[in-house]
């Protein structure tokens, strides 16, 4: 049973969490449980009164259980409290999870989105971390699989600001390295959503082994001519068709990410979908990003 833990608790664990050279340790304490300071400290670039810091943070979290062996102090990864969270935000069922949407589609309704996240709440959306899980290895997992979701939610919540943040006719600008502009990322998201993402992992659910094609983003780009076209349209159909996706992920879990199917020629799965929805969707927002820091006058 995943432990109960108080607000307080919760706090001291997502702070903990919050920092990557910590992270960092907890991943060589997942890979060689026991280690001293002396033997964590190999590999990092920090100082050892440094990382006995980040101990510190990570033992009050109760992450890290250190056990003495006479004069030494061994060093255990602890991962029962990492199981509150996904126990606590996953949903589980149908009805949770329809909840779940049906609250993420309000937020995204324009007169739903308060001018909150700080002065720029376009590009802190845009720049937004992917989550646990989600650092180009095969998503295969319950605590991957949440994360997954709630940064392709985050998709959508972006280009909802944008919608919000540009003036009519602006975005359109093409930066000098002539990739695209931000209404030709909305136009290809919009489009890679409905014909590729959405379909696919809706058609998982429902055919056994299904063969699911590809999408040539850059030739539609091309025909459609998104930079000569408004793009508000676009966006708004980008956000309806990933909450077609979110409601069809709704109902995977760990293990039905194991559904097989035939991508592009090749054998593959929910989870390497999944893992590829994900990196495209960051490479376009990490290009966003840039295009609006450089809009707004944020880059140095």
């Amino acid at each position: 049973m995943p432990p109960d833990l108080s607000d307080e608790a919760i706090d001291r664990l997502l702070r903990a969490l919050a920092d990557a050279t910590r992270r960092g340790l907890l991943d060589r304490l997942r890979d060689k449980p026991g280690l001293t300071l002396g033997e964590l400290a190999a590999g990092f670039a920090q100082s050892r009164q440094a990382l006995s810091k980040h101990l510190a943070a990570l033992e009050a979290a109760e992450l890290v259980v250190p056990v003495w062996r006479g004069r030494e102090k061994l060093h255990y990864l602890n991962p029962l409290p990492l199981q509150a969270l996904p126990a606590r935000w996953v949903t589980a069922t149908a009805r949770e999870a329809s909840a779940a949407l049906s609250a993420l589609k309000q937020a995204l309704e324009p007169a739903a989105m308060p001018a909150r996240a700080g002065r720029d709440p376009v590009g802190a959306a845009l720049a937004a971390a992917s989550g646990t899980g989600l650092d180009g290895t095969r998503i295969a997992s319950t605590e991957a699989l949440a994360s997954a979701r709630a940064y392709l939610a985050g998709t959508a919540d972006a280009v909802r600001r944008l919608i919000d943040a540009l003036p009519p006719g602006a975005g359109h600008e093409k930066p000098d390295h002539g990739g695209f502009s931000l209404a030709e990322h909305v136009w290809h998201l919009a489009d890679i959503e409905e014909l590729g993402w959405a379909p696919r992992f809706e058609r998982l659910l429902l055919e056994d082994r299904p063969r699911l094609a590809g999408v040539d983003g850059d030739k539609l780009a091309a025909e459609r001519r998104y930079n000569e076209r408004p793009w508000r349209g676009a966006a708004r159909r980008f956000i309806a068709q990933r909450l077609r996706t979110l409601r069809a992920l709704a109902r995977f879990d760990a293990g039905s990410l194991d559904t097989p199917a035939t991508f592009g020629g090749r054998r593959s799965s929910a989870a390497d979908l999944l893992t590829a929805m994900v990196a495209h969707d960051r490479e376009h927002r990490t290009e966003m990003a840039l295009l609006w820091a450089e809009r707004t006058g944020a880059t140095r």
